[in-house]
């Protein structure tokens, strides 16, 4: 990713941006420093779009046609072929959320349950750990539970604003590990807390936005996540540990599964640093 130039805050780039996206040109338009700047994914396309820049700037950009439907779609079957782990995690978390009733059909939720669930004659959890020897899956599988609308809503939300990011810059493949550790470490966290039936993907997305925040810190920033962002994600965190958001009805939340997937992320960001680190130096 390449910084363009940029534009001053009351500019409205938006003939600008749909122009880079008729010639394919995939960027980021990030507000810092009272600035308006134009990023680029791929550099190679850098002089394409510093043309099409200039033209903006002197009011002769050509008139982009409407997007068309077949256009749109197009444009979306681009993105998807690129962030398959992206969208094929979506897609599972959606169906699964649909087969479980959002967490109502006990039956179809024990599975994928943490501890061990019975669901007659009503539904009770089992406590201990020794399950995890013969049925290691319980460790992830928490994630894809939800229950309600909104939970699982907000958490698709996030994980496709966080995970595209990490597999557009870095690869699907250092997303589906992110996934892999976060989710065994958020869940873990959560189950150490005691015996209770919770799930979703909010653990996971913590250790996305700590690995996203910290690499942008210790490396070239490449993910440009927004500070508003993160300010706004820490401060859901630490209102999940007061009474706040269940007096509002927001109900009972993951919240050491947030705070173990955060930490997570942190350390996977510095662990992987210093190895990308080392393996430079080892070359010079």
């Amino acid at each position: 990713m390449v910084l363009v130039t940029a534009f001053p805050l009351q500019a409205d780039l938006l003939p600008l941006t749909k122009a880079l996206w008729a010639h394919d040109l995939a960027h980021q338009i990030v507000e810092q420093d009272n600035q308006q700047q134009l990023w680029l994914i791929n550099p190679a396309h850098l002089a394409v779009t510093l043309s099409l820049c200039e033209q903006f700037a002197q009011g002769e950009l050509p008139q982009q046609p409407a997007t068309s439907n077949t256009k749109a779609t197009r444009q979306w079957g681009r993105l998807l072929r690129k962030t398959p782990v992206t969208a094929g995690l979506l897609v599972i978390t959606l169906g699964l959320a649909l087969l479980t009733n959002l967490g109502n059909n006990y039956s179809l939720v024990a599975p994928f349950s943490f501890f061990l669930m019975y669901t007659t004659p009503e539904p009770y959890l089992i406590g201990g750990w020794q399950h995890l020897l013969t049925q290691p899956w319980r460790i992830i599988t928490p994630i894809w539970l939800h229950f309600g609308i909104l939970h699982l809503v907000f958490n698709c939300l996030w994980w496709w604003e966080l995970g595209r990011r990490i597999e557009l810059q870095q690869s699907g493949k250092k997303l589906l590990w992110l996934l892999l550790l976060t989710a065994s470490l958020s869940n873990l966290a959560q189950a150490w807390q005691g015996i209770n039936l919770f799930g979703g993907l909010s653990g996971v997305i913590y250790g996305l936005l700590g690995y996203i925040w910290l690499w942008d810190k210790l490396n070239k920033p490449v993910f440009l996540l927004p500070e508003g962002i993160v300010i706004f994600m820490l401060a859901w965190l630490v209102l999940g540990f007061t009474d706040v958001l269940a007096m509002v009805g927001a109900g009972n939340m993951a919240n050491m599964a947030h705070l173990g997937g955060l930490l997570s992320g942190l350390g996977l960001a510095l662990i992987m640093t210093m190895l990308k680190s080392r393996n430079r130096n080892e070359w010079q």
